[in-house]
Formats: C-alpha cells, sequence, structure tokens
C-alpha cells in the first residue's frame, strides 16, 4: 500500500513537471536553452534552429562583454530574418535591455512595443512591461537620451515619456502598470501646463480604473485641475462647479486618504468662489438694474453655497438692506409688502421693486 503511495505521488509531481512551461534560459556553458515542457513547442529545421541559436550566443556573449553595438546586430539578425522563431521574442526583450542599457530609451521601448503587439504569448510579458514603466518613468524623472558613444546627451524628453505612457495603455490596458502610467502622464501634462489632457488622463484613470490605489489622487488632482482653470468669480464658474463636485466625490469616496485636509481646504476655497460669483451677480442686479428682488435671490445662493464664508456674512447684511429698501418702495406706493412681493403660485401680482417711478431713488 505505502509502495502505491509513492508512486501515485511520483507520477504527480512527474505530471507537474512536464507541465512546467518551457522558457529560454542563458547558461554561459551552455548558451541558450529551452528548459520545461517541450512538447508544444515547434522548432521546425533542426539544422536552422541550431544556426540560431548560435546567432543567440554570440549575442548574448557580445552582451556581457559590453559589445552593445555587436550584440544589437546579433539580436536584430535573429528576429529580422527569423521573425517565426521561438528565439524572436527574446532576442527582441535582449534587444530592449540592451538599448536600455546605453540610454537608447527610444529604441528600447519601440522593441518592447514590438514583443507585446508580435508576441503576446511570450513567458516573460510581464517583465516587457515593467521595462516598458521604467523606460517611461526614467524620462518622466528627467534622464536623457545619449548619442555618440555616450558623449552627447540629449534633450529632456518629457513629452516622449507621455506617449510612452499612452501606448502602454493602449498596447497593454489591464496590466498593473496602465494606471500608473495614465497618473505619470497626468503629472507630466500638469507640468507642462496642459491641464486639460491632464484632466483626459485622470479622467479615464477614475472610469477605467476605479479599483485602482491610485483612484483617491486621481479624483483630488482632477479637482486641483479644475480649481486652476477658475479664472475668478467675475467669470464663468462652470470650472468652479466641476471643482467643488470632485473634491465633494473625493472626500466622500476616500474619507481615510491622507491627503484629506488638502481636499477640504481646496473645496472651501472654491465654495468660496462661487459664493464670490452670486454675490457679483447679486450687487449687479441691486446697483445695475435695482432689480431688488433678484439681488435678494442671488445673495441667498452665496449664504447656501458657502454658509461659513465672509461672502455669506455680507450677503446677509445685503439682504437685510434690500428687505428695507422693498419695504420702504411699499410704503411710498402705500402698498403691503406682503401683498405685493409674489411667489411661485402667484400671477399677475404686481413687485414694488418693478416701479419705474422709484428707480430714480
Amino acid at each position: 500500500m505505502r509502495k502505491l503511495i509513492w508512486l501515485f505521488l511520483a507520477g504527480l509531481l512527474a505530471l507537474s513537471q512536464g507541465s512546467l512551461q518551457a522558457s529560454l534560459v542563458w547558461s554561459p556553458v551552455e548558451g541558450w536553452e529551452y528548459k520545461g515542457d517541450m512538447s508544444r513547442l515547434f522548432i521546425g529545421d533542426p539544422e536552422e534552429h541550431e544556426m540560431i541559436r548560435d546567432m543567440m550566443n554570440v549575442a548574448r556573449e557580445a552582451q556581457e562583454r559590453g559589445k552593445h553595438k555587436k550584440a544589437i546586430k546579433m539580436y536584430r539578425r535573429v528576429w529580422d530574418r527569423y521573425p517565426g522563431t521561438i528565439f524572436a521574442p527574446e532576442a527582441l526583450y535582449q534587444t530592449a535591455l540592451v538599448e536600455y542599457d546605453r540610454s537608447s530609451f527610444r529604441r528600447g521601448f519601440n522593441a518592447l512595443t514590438t514583443v507585446i503587439l508580435g508576441y503576446p504569448d511570450y513567458e516573460r510579458y510581464d517583465e516587457v512591461v515593467r521595462l516598458q514603466f521604467s523606460i517611461a518613468t526614467d524620462l518622466y524623472d528627467g534622464k536623457r537620451a545619449k548619442y555618440f558613444w555616450g558623449l552627447l546627451p540629449g534633450f529632456k524628453g518629457y513629452d516622449r515619456a507621455i506617449v510612452m505612457y499612452e501606448t502602454m495603455v493602449s498596447n497593454a490596458p489591464f496590466s498593473d502598470y496602465a494606471p500608473m502610467a495614465l497618473m505619470k502622464a497626468a503629472e507630466l501634462h500638469i507640468g507642462l501646463k496642459n491641464d486639460f489632457y491632464a484632466l483626459d488622463s485622470l479622467d479615464r484613470l477614475i472610469n477605467n480604473y476605479p479599483e485602482s490605489m491610485l483612484a483617491g489622487d486621481a479624483y483630488l488632482m482632477l479637482a486641483q485641475t479644475f480649481a486652476r482653470l477658475v479664472d475668478g468669480p467675475e467669470y464663468d464658474q462652470g470650472a468652479t462647479r466641476e471643482a467643488i463636485s470632485y473634491f465633494e466625490d473625493f472626500l466622500i469616496l476616500f474619507p481615510q486618504h491622507p491627503n484629506v485636509k488638502a481636499g477640504e481646504d481646496g473645496l472651501s476655497r472654491m465654495k468660496s468662489v462661487e459664493a464670490q460669483s452670486q454675490m457679483v451677480k447679486g450687487d449687479f442686479y441691486y446697483y445695475k438694474w435695482k432689480d431688488f428682488r433678484a439681488a435678494k435671490v442671488f445673495y441667498n445662493e452665496a449664504i447656501t453655497t458657502a454658509p461659513e464664508s465672509p461672502e455669506a456674512e455680507r450677503a446677509k447684511e445685503m439682504i437685510e438692506v434690500v428687505d428695507a429698501k422693498i419695504k420702504s418702495l411699499a410704503e411710498k406706493a402705500g402698498v403691503k409688502v406682503d401683498t405685493l412681493v409674489p411667489t411661485s403660485d402667484d400671477e399677475g401680482v404686481k413687485d414694488p421693486t418693478k416701479f419705474e417711478a422709484f428707480y430714480d431713488n
């Protein structure tokens, strides 16, 4: 019985080992070799297979010795001439590593993109995406590509980093790096004063990746970006209302976020601007058009928007002034204020604030 149990366990072990996915492994002694289950791999012509393997070995040996140009040349020969072989995606990945080592960020990133688009079953897919993110983030951090054997640095590539991040999101939308790429792209847009593009990146982050750990930061950044678009209380308040909405969403959805204080301060500031805007409209109707009832409506809106603000205190003072003015006009007209101030259900009732005879007063 015990012997049968051992035989059964040995069989399970053999099956599990045989089911291991084959992977291409480098050894300084044996060179490039596939380890694992080879049953599903199509080798093709054995002679051609060995020839390509020899080229891969030459490329890797050059890579190990720091001979980047020779390594890239041999790897390129493999994936350029034999794109359908099992060595092609590995050659592209190694090309990207060599290009990255020599600070050739664009070429390294493009080689990795070819792997993602052309070889989605490549066993190092996650490493490919991770390396793409590292390349883009190096540019995000201000690193520069190098030319002429590393003697001449290029310009900072913030715009190129944004393109790389967007490429990652497009080609690998379900990877863990996609929301991080959108956040990095948004931060670069903000640094470059491209607020509208930043809004787009952040909006896609919260809508496409609502469960991401960056969602809270995205809500706060959206609110702060809209806040920067506010021109002042005298102008259109569309951006102000958007900022208020996102600040409120942030505080409701992420009450434990470490930057809650920034959200509260931002919300208070935007509500103050909105209240100031209501005061501007109220003053316009009071002083310019002498439409006291309309002015009172906007003063009340200012109180409702930011009841604890200085604007609310001034609005209360102006409401008292308006009420006194309406009462004075009604007394001059010899009518009662209560019978002349219409409600939403009244029709055809005269408004004492509309008596032309009193406009000059």
